[in-house]
């Protein structure tokens, strides 16, 4: 399944790619409603998580004995990292980079580091593979969350058909 898992990563930066596509910087920019993301918001919070969320965790299972890892408040490193200032396009490119290697990273783990546990402030005792699984998981939360940007663009442009849809 491991194999699955990876398939998945690699192919997010290309996702990403394809739906953002011809979006304007003023689109980028836009949120869909109060209190939910901007593009521009979700591509520097996975630029910044890749390694601090991600990457940092997996390799503190895999490098010390039962690391404690702390708690990502999402939220508030949104605010503290100005995630609505920050440029879309190096947010991208940044991120993009970051997997390529994390997935050459990856790719050299073996069974027995997958095994390796860490606690996790908020959830207790993880291991290192169900923290993968977590990495894929969080990439395809905010995959959709950039598609419901783009149905919230769509709309108020649908007239009566609307009545079939509903915006949560």
């Amino acid at each position: 399944m491991l194999e699955e898992v990876l398939a998945i990563l690699s192919s997010t930066p290309e996702k990403l790619r394809r739906e953002i596509a011809g979006f304007t910087p003023r689109q980028m920019k836009r949120r869909p409603a109060e209190g939910k993301w901007s593009v521009q918001e979700v591509l520097a919070h996975l630029e910044d998580v890749e390694g601090l969320g991600m990457r940092d965790r997996v390799e503190a299972m895999v490098t010390q004995h039962i690391p404690r890892l702390a708690v990502f408040d999402q939220e508030a490193r949104a605010r503290e990292m100005r995630y609505n200032r920050v440029d879309s396009v190096r947010s991208f490119e940044s991120f993009a980079r970051k997997r390529r290697d994390n997935l050459k990273w990856l790719r050299k783990l073996q069974p027995a580091d997958l095994r390796r546990k860490g606690i996790h402030e908020g959830v207790g005792e993880i291991t290192a593979g169900e923290m993968i699984y977590e990495w894929v998981f969080h990439d395809l939360c905010h995959l959709e969350q950039i598609m419901e940007v783009i149905r919230y663009a769509l709309w108020p442009h649908m007239g009566n058909m609307q009545a079939f849809y509903k915006l949560q």
